[in-house]
């Protein structure tokens, strides 16, 4: 049964976002760049369909770390100086990072609201 947040669905476009990224923004020369963009892109993807049908926090804590690791991969890799490629990771790392956190919250309010009218 599909039970996604919303936020799953817009957390899966940009995961595929970031692993066609370094081919349509013409990144295959800066390795760091796009390895970062397509690694990262494959797991935001595959903890966010894992949520679709298995709506935990722990899907959510992963997306936040690669969210925030994304935010900061030009520095941490050193392409910074690349402004395209800057500005994609952090622009989504920024989102993929709110995003999750927000469903976090979610969770919580909703297991909270699930105890008080006692169900497990």
């Amino acid at each position: 049964m599909i039970r996604a947040h919303w936020q799953d669905r817009i957390e899966v476009a940009l995961g595929l976002w970031l692993v066609a990224s370094p081919f349509v923004l013409g990144l295959e020369t800066t390795q760091a760049a796009a390895w970062s963009a397509m690694v990262a892109g494959v797991a935001i993807v595959t903890f966010a369909v894992d949520a679709f049908y298995y709506p935990e926090i722990i899907e959510e804590w992963g997306n936040l770390a690669i969210g925030l690791l994304l935010l900061a991969s030009p520095w941490l890799l050193g392409y910074a100086p690349v402004r395209v490629a800057t500005i994609n990771a952090v622009v989504c790392g920024v989102a993929i990072a709110a995003l999750s956190f927000s469903t976090v919250g979610d969770i919580r309010r909703e297991r909270r609201a699930r105890a008080l009218r006692g169900e497990s």
